[in-house]
Formats: C-alpha cells, structure tokens, sequence
C-alpha cells in the first residue's frame, strides 16, 4: 500500500481547473521531485495534499485513511517553502525547538532532539544566531530541522532552493537526500531547475497543465521526455534561468 495516494483529483479556482483527475501514488522513503512550468499546478498539488487547498472531486489517501477532511495539523505533514518562514526574533536553537515547546516536550527530551537535528542539518555551531546572521541555504536548514522535528510521514517541499545560489542550492539539495536516505522518510519536493531534480531524486513526475506527462525513475529522463514536459521551452537549469 502507497504511502500517499490520489485519486481523480480536480482542483482549481471558479472555472480556472488546475488538476483534472489527477493520480499520484508515493511509496514510502521514496524521493520524488515534480517538474514542469510555471502554473503547470505544483505548488497547487502541494498545498492540497498539506490541507491548505481544497479539491473539488477525489480523495487524498495516508495509507489506508482517506484525509481529504482532515486539518492540516492532524495530516503528520512537514512543508519547507521558499520563504523559510522562520521567526526572525529567535534564534536558531528557539526556532528549531519552537514545535516542541508548543506540544510540552519534557526539557532533557527536546534538548537532545534539538541538539540531533541541528547536527543533522549541520547548523550546531550557529545554534545560538538570529536568522538576519545567517545565510539563505542556512535559514532553509533551520526551517528543514524545525520540520524534522515534527516527526512527519513525509516532507513536502516547494522551491526550497529558489532564492539560493547554484552552489548553496546543491549543498540543500544534498542535505534533503541524506535525510531521505539516513532517516528514510519521504520527499516530495517541486524544484525549478532540472539539474537539480535529476541530480538528487530518485523519481521523477514530469507535469504539463495538470496532467502528469512522464513519472518514472530521475536516470531515464531523456530530453524528448524534458520537451514533452516542458512543451519545447526552455528547460530551466541552476544558475541560468
């Protein structure tokens, strides 16, 4: 049994429909990165899975419990935006720990789950800074550990590296599949550049005006397959476009 499942999801804004009968398995500790331009729906498949969208027709499936009424704090859901949305008036260590003082933690507990993800995502040594001392690819690290902490069945992100130079944007790149593959938990990201879709995921959902073109293994992504996803455009790699 899949991990997360879609069925004949539709979803959209009055009669603007992004998704139409939309069918996405994940299994779990799997890696999978969406591609595909601008508006094509996968910042709008993401925010429904968390339940920050709703779907017109479908279900949304954990396993074998049908989520589609659930909140969003009740789906065991990590998202890391672009954004980082972490508080700018904590530090490092207060951001990470701030989900865990809200569920009331015991103090030695959250102390060594802190001190492990901050080690994880390798931000230990700026544990005690606020975030305007740190940089772009460290800020995401916070909002990474923060989200690790939640403990989620799987992690969904949306253009984490956007805002992030090449080099920065490989080295978070890099931390999301040591995660994936030290803690097997679950990746489902939508990344812009291609180089870095291919060059980290396993899997690969290629997706052109709402409708999945190609879902297969990252390594057999050829460029006719690229073309078919990205209807002949430009296909936007790190550092260019």
């Amino acid at each position: 049994m899949a991990l997360l499942e879609l069925k004949g999801i539709t979803a959209g804004y009055g009669q603007n429909v992004i998704l139409r009968d939309f069918n996405l398995n994940v299994e779990r500790g799997e890696f999978v990165s969406l591609l595909g331009s601008s508006g094509c729906g996968k910042t709008t498949l993401l925010r429904m899975i968390a339940g920050f969208n709703s779907i017109e027709a479908g279900t949304i499936s954990f396993g074998d419990q049908v989520i589609n009424e659930l909140p969003t704090h009740q789906r065991n859901i990590g998202m890391v935006f672009q954004s980082y949305a972490i508080f700018p008036h904590l530090t490092v260590r207060q951001n990470v720990e701030y989900g865990l003082k809200i569920r009331k933690l015991p103090r030695d507990e959250m102390k060594k789950r802190v001190d492990e993800m901050l080690k994880l995502v390798r931000i230990d040594e700026y544990q005690d800074r606020l975030p305007e001392r740190l940089s772009g690819g460290q800020q995401q690290r916070v909002a990474l550990a923060r989200t690790l902490n939640q403990n989620p069945s799987i992690i969904l992100a949306d253009e984490p590296v956007a805002a992030l130079d090449p080099v920065t944007a490989h080295q978070v790149m890099a931390d999301f599949k040591r995660i994936n593959e030290e803690m097997n938990i679950t990746i489902l990201i939508n990344i812009h550049h291609v180089d870095l879709a291919l060059g980290y995921a396993q899997r690969v959902v290629g997706i052109r005006a709402g409708e999945i073109v190609y879902d297969g293994p990252a390594s057999e992504v050829t460029q006719d397959i690229l073309d078919s996803i990205y209807n002949g455009s430009a296909v936007p790699q790190a550092g260019g476009n």
